[in-house]
């Protein structure tokens, strides 16, 4: 299998650019998860031990993880094969155990998507990785790497497969493109077409709401004008005295 970068992508400032994968992925980063998505699972195996190579300048080969108990230098773990056969709490409880072991110094979770049953190990299993590289389709990756420090970078590459390495080229990710706003202005909405309710009146009803008058303007007719009349009932109890008496105002 080789996937080759599209020809138009290969100016001389890419060329220039090109970089290891293994280098950017692996340095410091014990839990690496493969999100693959273009079915590479079958070359799992020569991708891994390429990388170890590139990075430690002798063959290394991953130990293929076939039971919830082995820790070795390095591990590949196909969770789309143990998913078969342990628990989703066994598998993240064993990547937590591989993340604390001295022992274990790279292990790769390889998560091949069209195969996953259980899609939920995908977010999980992201969240507890220190990088994760995702291939997305047959040129593009994605890599998201959490460093000590906090610092997370999350940046998008196009890669070329090449007798076992892969280079890869940083690509600003693709943004949406935003229609072209029309210089047509809408119309101001009708206030009568946005309710059920009538507020459309007639001539003779218009006369009748200006002639009625409401009951807190009633004081522009009495020739009292706006006070306040009282007039005590038999049965009301009045008190003469001061209630603030006490007070020394």
């Amino acid at each position: 299998m080789s996937f080759v970068v599209p020809h138009q992508k290969r100016s001389h400032n890419l060329i220039k650019n090109v970089q290891l994968l293994s280098n950017l992925a692996l340095p410091q980063q014990k839990v690496i998860v493969i999100h693959d998505k273009i079915g590479l699972e079958p070359m799992a195996t020569e991708l891994i031990t390429k990388w170890l190579q590139e990075q430690r300048d002798k063959i290394a080969f991953p130990c293929g993880v076939n039971l919830l108990n082995e820790f070795s230098e390095f591990l590949l773990i196909p969770i789309s094969r143990l998913e078969r056969r342990f628990k989703p709490s066994e598998l993240f409880q064993y990547v937590a155990q591989c993340k604390k072991k001295a022992t274990v110094v790279h292990a790769f979770v390889w998560i091949s998507e069209p195969k996953l049953q259980q899609a939920f190990l995908l977010p999980y299993l992201e969240h507890m990785a220190d990088t994760v590289i995702t291939f997305e389709d047959s040129s593009h990756i994605s890599l998201l790497v959490k460093k000590r420090s906090g610092k997370v970078t999350n940046k998008y590459y196009i890669f070329d497969y090449n007798n076992g390495s892969v280079t890869v080229v940083e690509e600003k990710h693709p943004s949406v493109t935003r229609q072209p706003t029309s210089d047509k202005v809408d119309p101001t909405p009708n206030p009568a077409a946005l309710g059920t309710f009538k507020i459309d009146l007639k001539d003779e009803e218009v006369a009748a709401k200006n002639a009625l008058t409401l009951p807190f303007e009633f004081y522009k007719s009495t020739p009292e004008g706006g006070k306040i009349l009282y007039h005590p009932d038999a049965e009301d109890d009045l008190d003469e005295e001061d209630p603030d008496d006490d007070l020394l105002i």
